[in-house]
């Protein structure tokens, strides 16, 4: 049986993973967070190489250590805080075109299995193919392909990693909780207040406040910072707009204001994250 043939056994006719950015963070330095944030046509393979950390995807909550392999799936809500002040090392993966039989195009694993999964005694080659992808892809045209094949074997060896559930669950919420954050998701560009939300979900503000911070982690408030910034991450480091017009699109009509929220939750003003993550990014822009 021809190599084509098995790979028509594994991926939809037409389809094979298509790098478009890889991008390393360099372990031990000054700690950038990325807040809750999606991607709408593209999906997400990390290596965390060293350090420790916290995902967050949905609902549930991973512990992050040396050799775990992280997935995000094409839509999914998510962000990767270090448990430091300074950044846990990983090598993360844009890619597009992974159409798995039986799964959603640019879906690395299934809904409902495990975004975290342990590399065991393939984390020595998967750190070495992650390494050579890094480096490859920056080159010409053949180290390129080269890159793109050797992403391919990553993709396969990374998506057959033993489905151990060692997530943990966040602190259970109630209805109203997960109601609440479906509606931020939906308005946090807009003029939002706490007293809205509550309004919204017909209850209380010092209710909505404890029972969402309970099932999340965040006051409400904080949460639709997070996910402004989280947005404004995106358009920083996939458009050339200038912060005035990425404040205003994300919410904030004083620019000087939403600079201080920005440098706040990331650590750095906006204009410097965008020169230092494009410092760091091989390959397109395209974070959507």
């Amino acid at each position: 049986m021809y190599p084509h043939s098995l790979l028509h056994e594994v991926f939809e006719p037409g389809y094979l993973p298509n790098l478009v950015y890889s991008a390393k963070q360099e372990y031990g330095k000054q700690r950038h967070d990325r807040p809750m944030h999606k991607h709408d046509s593209l999906c997400e393979l990390l290596l965390c190489y060293r350090g420790f950390g916290t995902y967050k995807v949905g609902h549930n909550s991973y512990a992050i250590q040396q050799g775990d392999i992280i997935f995000g799936n094409v839509g999914e809500l998510h962000e990767l805080i270090s448990d430091y002040d300074t950044e846990i090392g990983t090598y993360c993966f844009g890619i597009q075109e992974v159409y798995f039989r039986g799964l959603p195009l640019n879906f690395l694993i299934p809904a409902g299995s495990s975004h975290v999964r342990a590399s065991g005694a393939l984390f020595p080659l998967l750190e070495s193919l992650c390494e050579q992808v890094d480096r490859l892809y920056a080159g010409n045209a053949h180290e390129r392909l080269t890159a793109q094949l050797m992403l391919l074997v990553l993709v396969l060896l990374s998506s057959r990693l033993p489905d151990e559930v060692h997530r943990c669950s966040l602190t259970p919420g109630s209805q109203l909780a997960s109601r609440a954050k479906e509606y931020i998701d939906a308005h946090y560009t807009e003029n939002i207040t706490l007293e809205s939300i509550a309004q919204a979900m017909g209850c209380s503000v010092p209710y909505l406040s404890h029972i969402f911070k309970e099932a999340s982690g965040y006051a409400p408030i904080q949460y639709v910072i997070r996910r402004r910034i989280g947005l404004a991450q995106t358009w920083l480091i996939s458009s050339d707009l200038s912060a005035t017009q990425i404040a205003m699109m994300v919410g904030y009509d004083n620019t000087n204001y939403f600079n201080t929220l920005f440098k706040r939750t990331v650590g750095v003003s906006p204009i410097r994250y965008r020169k230092q993550y494009l410092e760091s990014l091989r390959g397109k822009r395209d974070q959507k």
